[in-house]
């Protein structure tokens, strides 16, 4: 099968375009996280909607806990701990109309340097004003193993 050249001109345009939102919302995600890391109100304004709605699950026996992301981000500011949590191998999914994107990964958090909990998080983006905004995080954790422990970075 053989394209015409300005059909496959057309086709690589809208690839590198949607491979351009894809890196765009993944450096939201990372300055979400980064965000995590600095304990900053103003870092977390850049990259969430504080509107936007949460769904964390800790491992047992700690409750799930259901809040906005703005509550989060008060909670967050006041922790002493140090906190990095990472994430890896993204799965980026972005409605065809370009306003709504959904990004699941497998995560760690340390806590004061020390692996914490492990699960998989799955963060929900709107586009407001053109640019990137996570709106809404559900995560789904357990404790480490201790191989977990000692080889997640």
């Amino acid at each position: 099968m053989h394209c015409h050249p300005s059909t496959m001109s057309t086709v690589l345009t809208a690839l590198s375009r949607h491979s351009e939102e894809i890196e765009s919302i993944l450096v939201v995600i990372n300055g979400f996280l980064g965000a995590l890391r600095t304990k900053s109100p103003l870092d977390f304004d850049k990259y969430c909607v504080r509107a936007g709605g949460m769904s964390l699950w800790p491992p047992s026996p700690t409750l799930p806990r259901f809040c906005t992301i703005g509550a989060f981000v008060e909670q967050v500011v006041k922790i002493q701990d140090e906190i990095d949590e990472r994430i890896w191998d993204p799965e980026v999914k972005v409605y065809p109309s370009g306003s709504l994107a959904a990004v699941w990964a497998p995560f760690r958090a340390k806590v004061n340097g020390v692996v914490h909990h492990v699960g998989v998080e799955l963060f929900i983006l709107h586009k407001v004003n053109s640019t990137w905004k996570v709106t809404g995080v559900a995560d789904s954790c357990r404790e480490p193993t201790e191989e977990e422990k000692i080889w997640l970075p």
